[in-house]
This record gives C-alpha cells, structure tokens and sequence, in this order.
C-alpha cells in the first residue's frame, strides 16, 4: 500500500500573497480570477488556501523570509531563479510598453512606434513599480525609469505627461485604461510596436527553502493540469473576461 506524503502544511491553510493587479485579482478580492482559480486548485489539493493583499515588494520578501508559501502572479528572470521555485504557468501573457498622444503634443516629443533595443529608449522616462521582473532589465540599459507604488499612478501620471512610457502586462495595462479613464482620453493611448515580453508566462513563486515545497509545488502543478484539463480553468477565463491563453 502507498501511503500519501504526511505534509506538515496541509492541514492549515497555505498563504499566497499577492497585490490588486486586475483583471487577474480585483479590487474586491473573492471576486477575482486568480483566487477563485486558487479556490479550484486548492479543492483539487485537498488544501485551502488564504488570499492575502501587500505591496508587491513585500510580497516577494514574505516569501523570501517563509512567512508565506508563495507569491502571484511571478514572472521567472535568472534573479529570481537563483532564490525561488516557480510553479507551471498559471496564465500566458505578453507585456507592452504604453505611451499616451495627445492632439496638442510638440512631433518631437512624441514617442515614437518602434524601437529594436532597450537602449533606443533612453531618452524617455519610464514609468515602473520597484520589484517588478524588469527593474534588472532596465538597469542594465541604464534607462530612466521613476518607479510609483502602483499601476493606476503610473497611468495616470503617464496621461498627464510626468512620464512618455509604462511597461505592463497587455491585458492589465487595457483593463486598467477602460476602467481609469473616459473613451475620449482611453482611446488616446497605445503601445509600442514590440512587445517588452513575448508570451510571457505568469506563475506560483516559492521559497526553495519553505518546508516540503518541492512535494506542495508538485500536487500545484498536478491540480493545476486537471482543472485545465477538465474544462475549470476555461470557464474561469470566461467568467472573468480574460483571454484564452495556455
């Protein structure tokens, strides 16, 4: 007889931490992609997960000193490699730098469509939020980049011309543009031809050093397939107005 790993964690709920960022996790939490994706992976597992809000860095940081399981949505860079695990994508979504046009802007400081490398983009200034998987990209093109507390500030200070450029998730950045502003200032905005990120993947990230986190990321991974595969995970899309993207 095979007896099921005994896991110290599995009898109390695991916490995941992670930060408002819709459409992906709203303004009213339980109502959310992520978390009811969390609520159908954590049935699967047997386990309950515990959805908590904290600035992204703390995020990271909470995982890194094992008061937490994890933290998401985590895109994976060689850094981050060194430190964590990540689970299987938990969705795919590629990034876009955002500029606004206004009618009245001089044609030289306008931003223009196109660039081939990070450096092109020196002379602008970029708008990020501090932790993010691009800070170590940006560094290393020594861009000028002012980094805010949120992505809603870096929108709006972006239309009010305090920054020419915003890296963000697609979906996000269009989310958050329908919900901040009115049709004739929304529809002044858009993206740089090449994406920042090319289908890039979103996922779990864990402490290598967390207790059986190897044995939890695994039965992750493997419930993770089965709401996939059984139709949960395309009908949680749906529901939340996302793109089908896996």
């Amino acid at each position: 007889m095979v007896l099921a790993p005994t896991l110290v964690h599995a009898q109390k709920p695991l916490i995941i931490a992670t930060n408002i960022y819709p459409p992906y996790v709203n303004e009213d939490v339980k109502k959310s992609f992520l978390p009811a994706l969390f609520d159908e992976i954590g049935t699967e597992m047997g386990i309950e997960f515990k959805i908590v809000l904290m600035p992204w860095l703390r995020c990271e940081q909470e995982v890194t000193n094992l008061n937490i399981w994890g933290a998401i949505p985590y895109t994976r860079n060689a850094e981050r490699d060194q430190l964590y695990l990540f689970s299987d994508p938990i969705y795919t979504s590629d990034a876009h730098f955002f500029a606004y046009r206004t009618p009245d802007k001089a044609p030289d400081k306008t931003v223009p469509l196109e660039y081939d490398e990070l450096t092109d983009l020196r002379k602008w200034r970029i708008g990020g939020i501090q932790g993010y998987y691009y800070e170590p990209l940006f560094d290393k093109a020594s861009m000028d980049v002012d980094y805010a507390l949120s992505e809603n500030q870096n929108f709006r200070r972006l239309k009010l011309g305090r920054i020419d450029l915003v890296p963000a998730a697609t979906t996000v950045g269009w989310h958050l543009i329908k919900q901040l502003f009115p049709p004739d200032i929304a529809k002044n905005f858009y993206t740089l031809d090449k994406p920042l990120v090319d289908g890039g993947t979103l996922h779990l990230m864990t402490s290598k050093n967390y207790p059986e986190t190897q044995i939890l990321l695994k039965r992750f991974n493997q419930a993770l397939t089965k709401v996939k595969q059984n139709g949960t995970f395309a009908r949680l899309v749906e529901e939340y107005g996302l793109v089908m993207r896996y």
